[in-house]
């Protein structure tokens, strides 16, 4: 009989075939479906390792501890990309998100168990790096040509906007999947996921416990950039646990 560090393992395996497939294969719907395949499998070994960590705490053994790090975004975007990896950092059941605004930068700060962590930091990087080459794409072949009469201000609020929305898009995928996944695999691994969230929540409360919320702000681009960034982002590749071989002190808000 397989344990259930055997599945877990035998998963990771999968999803590392899948990525590699759609990485390597030359048609464009094959490269999706097999992307699309992976990351469901992704969220479904998060939820694994979840629920081997909550075994493992009912057997005596060592929990995984609750860690914090920062994640800093500068540049003529960053408020928009706050929003967005704020939203993604949110879809992730067991992850708390703060914020600290700067002058010229803003900060992130993602709260998690360590594996959760170390998983939304690298999807961050990734996300930046995607959002950034689709929004000149874009930009190149479509925005600038039905905003010429914009100023340069207006001009850098469009491409602001497609990459909030962007990032928003990769947020509702994600939240999606964790709900499929949850729904296919019952009550019991909502509650493991549960658990694990307010295992982060007494953290945020011991280490800020005046902690006060605070908005994004709405967005204010246009209905035509903000359609493309959601286009854009529902081709993003998630692929937020490509380590299958395998901080900061925060003074923040909450990203809500």
């Amino acid at each position: 009989m397989s344990t259930p560090e055997t599945k877990l393992n035998r998963l990771k395996e999968r999803i590392a075939l899948l990525l590699n497939k759609a990485e390597n294969t030359p048609y464009p719907h094959e490269a999706q479906a097999f992307q699309e395949h992976a990351e469901r499998l992704m969220v479904r070994y998060g939820i694994g390792k979840a629920e081997l960590d909550a075994l493992g705490a009912q057997q005596g053994k060592k929990q995984e501890p609750v860690i914090e790090v920062h994640f800093d975004i500068r540049g003529s975007y960053r408020l928009g990309q706050r929003d967005g990896l704020s939203a993604i950092g949110h879809a992730f059941p067991t992850i708390t998100m703060l914020q600290t605004n700067y002058s010229n930068y803003c900060r992130l700060y993602i709260i998690g168990h360590e594996s959760d962590v170390a998983t939304v930091r690298t999807l961050f990087s990734s996300l930046l790096v995607q959002a950034g080459s689709a929004m000149s794409q874009w930009w190149d072949t479509e925005g600038k040509l039905w905003t010429w009469q914009h100023s340069d201000s207006e001009k850098r609020i469009e491409r602001r906007e497609f990459q909030r929305s962007f990032l928003f898009q990769v947020a509702s995928r994600i939240k999606n999947l964790y709900a499929q996944e949850t729904t296919q695999s019952g009550t019991g691994t909502e509650l493991v996921l549960v658990g694990r969230k307010e295992q982060v929540d007494d953290f945020v409360s011991e280490q800020y416990p005046f902690l006060r919320r605070s908005r994004n702000r709405t967005a204010s681009g246009s209905a035509g950039a903000m359609l493309a960034g959601r286009v854009a982002g529902n081709r993003a590749h998630l692929g937020f646990e490509k380590r299958l071989n395998s901080g900061g002190t925060a003074a923040g808000e909450v990203a809500s």
